[in-house]
């Protein structure tokens, strides 16, 4: 099945949109590609990533839309203007930058002297920073920023950043409650090294000693070993695990509101995400290591009352298997509180019953239950049969984009159809691939695609022109296999 959206003006705002190939090779055949360029533009100006920090930019697929319309000049200079006005703290400053390397490489240099001079202000800001032993949240950007300018310039490019990154780091207090390993740059840092070599850079460093490079090779040193100690963890324990369940169950009567919000909404769920966070991980090494533990702690979420505090436990054996019978979490399928409702169903789709089947293939026809699909997949994991594709594609394809699961309705189909005695016989994962705001998500339907035999000629061709390297990669390698 063939659901290419039709080449019309919506069509093509859609997939470039989504980052699809599909628009670039729309501009590439058309009689009027300049017909694009406001579509273009705006794709160029605003966010067009779902996930900026899982999928990265998008500057080497907007910068052949830009070209292709023949406006690219003009595109450029209205990136430019925008990135002047655009904070460092938000992710539309990578994701500009990103556009304008690729310009930048293309040989313009407006845009590379545009990428050094934020980089020269951004410097400035960070050493202010260290010299007055402050906080800034706009680091991770001037390293993002760096090594961006290496992608251009090179190991120039590199050897600059080293030398003010290591002034900067000269200028900072001595005072051992001050440390300069807070303010080192670990991921340029090995970013470079990876790139250049540990040997090249640690030349550099050495080569005609200044205050600044040394100060730099120090706190590398510092920094790494304390990198290297941080993952010398000592293994949790059930008391510690417990102690943590009662800190989070104080915190949750302590913030919950005197009325409740009514069933399924949870306004004090996140009050107690840092302790959550804490919680999470240490129970599920706790669990992982020990399956004694791991069995108490699912007596201990069973047996709690605090169906936040509850949800928090279970949630521990979302990719864990349970370690008690199906028939202590039968009661809890259809639970009022979501989050709890969503961890007991994840848990049940570990095992293969006739019941959770039924159960969830109901849930999946009921059109007035579309904010739990995704549990209903969940549910179905291990029960599913091949005969359930149709229902499961008709509820898939009933969850837009405008239905908050959309993105855990898509992963969760994908995980649904992933084991080999499962065909895909419908075009869900086309609807998939063609719909999803996220390029993570579609490069993961594309690999199943491929899996399956279900990759048509027209997708791989459209997949040279993605905004997903990895897909991009993907489709050469199947295009010089074929």
């Amino acid at each position: 099945m063939n659901e290419a959206v039709a080449a019309t003006p919506r069509g093509f705002r859609h997939d470039l949109r989504r980052g699809l190939g599909s628009a670039l090779l729309m501009l590439r055949s058309s009689a009027a590609p300049q017909d694009y360029v406001e579509a273009v533009r705006w794709a160029c100006l605003h966010m067009t990533t779902y996930d900026y920090q899982c999928e990265g930019g998008r500057g080497w697929y907007l910068h052949q839309a830009a070209t292709l319309t023949g406006s690219a000049q003009s595109i450029e200079a209205e990136v430019i203007g925008r990135f002047a006005v655009c904070s460092p703290d938000k992710w539309r400053f990578d994701y500009l930058t990103d556009t304008l390397v690729l310009f930048a490489l293309d040989g313009s240099e407006r845009s590379r002297k545009t990428l050094w001079d934020s980089y020269s202000r951004l410097m400035a800001r960070f050493a202010r920073t260290v010299r007055r032993d402050g906080w800034w949240p706009s680091m991770s950007s001037l390293e993002s920023l760096a090594l961006d300018l290496t992608r251009v310039d090179g190991w120039e490019a590199a050897r600059t950043a080293l030398s003010d990154f290591g002034d900067s780091l000269a200028t900072g207090p001595e005072a051992p409650e001050h440390a300069r390993w807070q303010y080192f740059p670990d991921w340029f840092d090995s970013a470079v090294r990876e790139q250049f070599g540990e040997a090249t850079v640690d030349a550099y460093l050495a080569d005609q000693p200044s205050p600044g490079r040394r100060a730099y090779a120090e706190t590398a040193a510092v920094s790494r070993a304390r990198l290297e100690s941080s993952g010398q963890r000592p293994e949790p324990t059930l008391e510690l695990f417990v102690d943590l369940v009662e800190q989070v169950r104080r915190d949750q009567l302590a913030s919950r509101p005197p009325q409740s919000a009514g069933p399924g909404l949870r306004p004090a769920k996140m009050r107690f995400w840092p302790l959550g966070m804490r919680l999470r991980s240490v129970g599920r090494r706790l669990c992982r290591h020990d399956p004694a533990a791991a069995e108490q702690v699912a007596r201990l979420g069973l047996t709690e009352s605090d169906p936040v505090v509850k949800a928090a436990i279970l949630r521990l054996f979302w990719k864990q298997t349970f370690p008690l019978p199906d028939a202590d979490l039968a009661p809890l399928v259809d639970a009022d509180d979501a989050e709890l409702r969503w961890a007991v169903r994840s848990i049940l789709g570990q095992r293969p019953a006739d019941w959770k089947r039924r159960h969830a293939l109901q849930l999946l026809q009921d059109r007035e239950q579309l904010e739990q699909v995704d549990e209903a997949l969940e549910l179905l994991q291990a029960s599913y049969r091949p005969e359930d594709e149709p229902v499961v594609e008709a509820a898939v394809r009933r969850v837009s984009l405008r239905h908050s699961a959309w993105h855990s309705v898509y992963s969760q189909v994908l995980d649904l159809l992933r084991p080999d005695d499962r065909p895909v016989t419908t075009g869900v994962l086309e609807h998939v691939y063609r719909q999803t705001l996220c390029s993570c998500c579609r490069e993961s339907t594309v690999r199943l695609m491929r899996d399956k035999q279900a990759l048509p000629d027209t997708i791989v061709r459209e997949c040279l022109w993605d905004s997903n390297d990895e897909i991009r990669d993907l489709a050469a390698q199947l295009t010089t296999t074929d």
